[in-house]
């Protein structure tokens, strides 16, 4: 495979994994709207493949309303759950 043929795999490699993050970023982003409004005690976002990234990237905005996001890895670690829950109250 030539230069060209290699730009283009990673090129596509990138999209695909930027489309994987935004997806997972909008699903756990609705579970903490959903638990923030009190919509619901608590959700679980389950299967997410980059989830240690996207709750680095959720996490701030999570916190601002008191929402708290709890990464809860597979045995296999191919795929991650995350918890969506209120802070207690004090």
């Amino acid at each position: 495979m030539d230069d060209a043929g290699l730009v283009n795999e990673t090129g596509a490699g990138r999209t695909r994994v930027q489309s994987v993050i935004d997806r997972e970023v909008e699903l756990v982003t609705s579970a903490v709207d959903l638990v923030a409004s009190g919509g619901a005690p608590s959700a679980l976002v389950g299967g997410l493949r980059l989830a240690e990234l996207v709750v680095e990237i959720v996490g701030p905005r999570a916190r601002e309303p008191g929402v708290v996001l709890e990464p809860m890895w597979s045995a296999d670690e191919n795929a991650t759950d995350v918890r969506v829950t209120r802070v207690p109250a004090a």
